[in-house]
Protein backbone atom coordinates (compact mmCIF):
# COMPACT_ATOMS: atom_id res chain seq x y z
CA UNK A 1 0.00 0.00 0.00
CA UNK A 2 2.69 2.52 1.24
CA UNK A 3 4.82 1.63 -2.13
CA UNK A 4 1.49 2.35 -4.49
CA UNK A 5 1.02 5.39 -2.61
CA UNK A 6 4.86 5.95 -3.33
CA UNK A 7 4.19 5.30 -6.69
CA UNK A 8 1.18 7.82 -7.76
CA UNK A 9 3.36 10.65 -5.76
CA UNK A 10 5.87 10.20 -8.31
CA UNK A 11 3.80 10.12 -11.45
CA UNK A 12 1.75 13.36 -9.63
CA UNK A 13 5.64 14.88 -10.06
CA UNK A 14 6.53 13.46 -13.93
CA UNK A 15 3.10 15.30 -14.52
CA UNK A 16 3.71 18.41 -12.70
CA UNK A 17 7.14 18.38 -14.39
CA UNK A 18 5.30 17.91 -17.90
CA UNK A 19 3.37 20.37 -16.83
CA UNK A 20 5.79 22.89 -16.06
CA UNK A 21 7.87 22.43 -18.83
CA UNK A 22 4.89 23.46 -21.04
CA UNK A 23 3.57 26.32 -19.12
CA UNK A 24 7.73 27.84 -19.31
CA UNK A 25 7.94 27.01 -22.83
CA UNK A 26 4.89 28.85 -23.43
CA UNK A 27 5.71 32.03 -21.10
CA UNK A 28 2.59 31.46 -19.17
CA UNK A 29 1.50 33.99 -16.72
CA UNK A 30 1.20 31.06 -14.16
CA UNK A 31 5.14 31.55 -13.55
CA UNK A 32 4.88 34.61 -11.37
CA UNK A 33 2.42 31.92 -9.18
CA UNK A 34 5.43 29.04 -9.54
CA UNK A 35 8.25 31.49 -9.05
CA UNK A 36 6.62 32.37 -5.58
CA UNK A 37 6.19 28.89 -4.15
CA UNK A 38 8.95 27.01 -5.82
CA UNK A 39 10.96 27.61 -2.23
CA UNK A 40 8.49 25.27 -1.03
CA UNK A 41 7.81 23.11 -3.84
CA UNK A 42 11.66 22.04 -3.21
CA UNK A 43 11.39 21.72 -0.37
CA UNK A 44 8.32 19.58 0.43
CA UNK A 45 9.84 17.70 -2.90
CA UNK A 46 13.33 16.56 -1.47
CA UNK A 47 12.50 16.53 2.85
CA UNK A 48 9.30 13.72 1.30
CA UNK A 49 12.44 11.93 -1.21
CA UNK A 50 14.77 12.17 2.17
CA UNK A 51 11.84 10.63 4.57
CA UNK A 52 10.85 8.28 1.78
CA UNK A 53 14.29 6.48 1.05
CA UNK A 54 14.51 6.40 4.97
CA UNK A 55 11.44 4.52 5.38
CA UNK A 56 12.30 2.08 2.69
CA UNK A 57 15.79 1.22 4.14
CA UNK A 58 14.91 1.14 7.64
CA UNK A 59 11.07 0.31 7.74
CA UNK A 60 11.39 -2.62 5.12
CA UNK A 61 15.10 -3.19 5.16
CA UNK A 62 15.66 -2.39 1.35
CA UNK A 63 19.53 -2.20 1.18
CA UNK A 64 20.33 0.90 -1.01
CA UNK A 65 23.52 -0.10 -3.39
CA UNK A 66 26.09 2.37 -4.47
CA UNK A 67 24.50 4.30 -7.00
CA UNK A 68 21.82 4.81 -4.73
CA UNK A 69 23.70 6.40 -2.42
CA UNK A 70 25.16 8.82 -4.44
CA UNK A 71 21.83 9.77 -5.48
CA UNK A 72 21.00 9.98 -1.90
CA UNK A 73 23.63 12.34 -0.72
CA UNK A 74 21.95 14.92 -3.52
CA UNK A 75 18.87 14.91 -2.37
CA UNK A 76 19.60 14.89 1.10
CA UNK A 77 22.08 17.76 0.57
CA UNK A 78 19.19 19.69 -1.32
CA UNK A 79 16.71 18.66 1.64
CA UNK A 80 18.87 20.65 4.08
CA UNK A 81 19.72 23.50 1.36
CA UNK A 82 16.38 23.87 1.32
CA UNK A 83 15.91 24.62 4.64
CA UNK A 84 18.56 27.45 5.46
CA UNK A 85 17.30 30.12 2.99
CA UNK A 86 14.82 31.23 0.17
CA UNK A 87 15.92 29.75 -2.78
CA UNK A 88 14.03 32.86 -4.82
CA UNK A 89 16.07 35.52 -3.73
CA UNK A 90 19.34 33.62 -3.02
CA UNK A 91 21.33 33.09 -6.35
CA UNK A 92 24.39 31.16 -4.45
CA UNK A 93 21.46 28.59 -3.01
CA UNK A 94 20.02 28.27 -6.46
CA UNK A 95 23.40 27.66 -8.43
CA UNK A 96 24.10 24.91 -5.31
CA UNK A 97 21.16 23.26 -5.24
CA UNK A 98 21.30 22.78 -9.19
CA UNK A 99 24.83 21.29 -9.06
CA UNK A 100 23.97 19.06 -6.50
CA UNK A 101 20.37 18.11 -8.40
CA UNK A 102 22.45 17.61 -12.30
CA UNK A 103 24.91 15.37 -10.76
CA UNK A 104 22.80 13.51 -8.70
CA UNK A 105 20.14 13.04 -11.91
CA UNK A 106 23.88 12.13 -13.78
CA UNK A 107 23.82 8.94 -11.48
CA UNK A 108 20.17 8.79 -11.65
CA UNK A 109 20.15 8.64 -15.54
CA UNK A 110 22.64 5.91 -15.41
CA UNK A 111 20.99 3.82 -12.78
CA UNK A 112 18.13 3.99 -14.14
CA UNK A 113 20.08 2.21 -17.86
CA UNK A 114 21.41 -0.42 -15.54
CA UNK A 115 18.04 -0.88 -14.34
CA UNK A 116 15.88 -0.54 -17.69
CA UNK A 117 18.68 -2.32 -20.16
CA UNK A 118 19.42 -5.91 -19.41
CA UNK A 119 23.25 -5.67 -20.03
CA UNK A 120 24.43 -7.64 -16.69
CA UNK A 121 26.44 -4.49 -15.79
CA UNK A 122 26.32 -4.38 -12.36
CA UNK A 123 29.32 -1.57 -11.07
CA UNK A 124 28.20 -1.20 -6.85
CA UNK A 125 30.63 -3.54 -6.24
CA UNK A 126 30.41 -6.10 -2.97
CA UNK A 127 27.67 -4.15 -1.54
CA UNK A 128 23.83 -4.64 -2.13
CA UNK A 129 23.48 -4.91 -6.34
CA UNK A 130 21.80 -2.37 -8.80
CA UNK A 131 20.36 -5.05 -10.64
CA UNK A 132 18.12 -6.12 -7.58
CA UNK A 133 14.30 -4.40 -8.29
CA UNK A 134 12.21 -3.85 -4.50
CA UNK A 135 9.93 -1.97 -6.54
CA UNK A 136 8.37 -2.29 -9.57
CA UNK A 137 4.37 -0.40 -10.20
CA UNK A 138 2.42 0.42 -12.89
CA UNK A 139 5.28 -1.19 -14.72
CA UNK A 140 8.06 1.34 -14.75
CA UNK A 141 8.09 3.17 -10.99
CA UNK A 142 11.52 1.65 -9.44
CA UNK A 143 13.26 3.16 -6.77
CA UNK A 144 15.65 4.49 -9.46
CA UNK A 145 12.99 6.07 -11.31
CA UNK A 146 11.86 7.80 -8.16
CA UNK A 147 15.39 9.56 -7.25
CA UNK A 148 15.22 10.27 -11.11
CA UNK A 149 11.99 12.34 -11.36
CA UNK A 150 13.14 14.01 -7.53
CA UNK A 151 16.52 14.90 -9.03
CA UNK A 152 14.84 16.27 -12.06
CA UNK A 153 12.05 18.29 -10.28
CA UNK A 154 15.14 19.77 -8.68
CA UNK A 155 17.13 20.67 -12.17
CA UNK A 156 14.22 21.98 -13.92
CA UNK A 157 13.12 24.64 -10.73
CA UNK A 158 16.38 25.29 -9.69
CA UNK A 159 17.29 26.22 -13.40
CA UNK A 160 13.88 28.24 -14.32
CA UNK A 161 14.82 30.22 -10.39
CA UNK A 162 18.12 30.98 -11.99
CA UNK A 163 16.78 31.91 -15.24
CA UNK A 164 13.70 33.70 -14.17
CA UNK A 165 13.65 37.23 -14.08
CA UNK A 166 9.85 38.63 -12.56
CA UNK A 167 8.51 41.43 -14.85
CA UNK A 168 9.62 44.91 -12.55
CA UNK A 169 6.74 48.06 -12.32
CA UNK A 170 8.41 50.94 -14.99
CA UNK A 171 8.62 53.92 -12.91
CA UNK A 172 7.81 56.90 -14.99
CA UNK A 173 10.45 59.73 -14.33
Amino acid sequence: MFTTLVALGVIALQVTIVTFIVLWAGRSPFLKYIHRHSNVAIALVFIASAIISMIYEYGFGYEPCLLCWYQRIAIFGIALLSLTGDIRKNKTLQKQILLFSLLGLMVAILHNYIDLVPSGLDICGTGPSCLKRYIYEFGYITIPMMSFTTLLFGSLVSFFLIKYKQAQPKILA
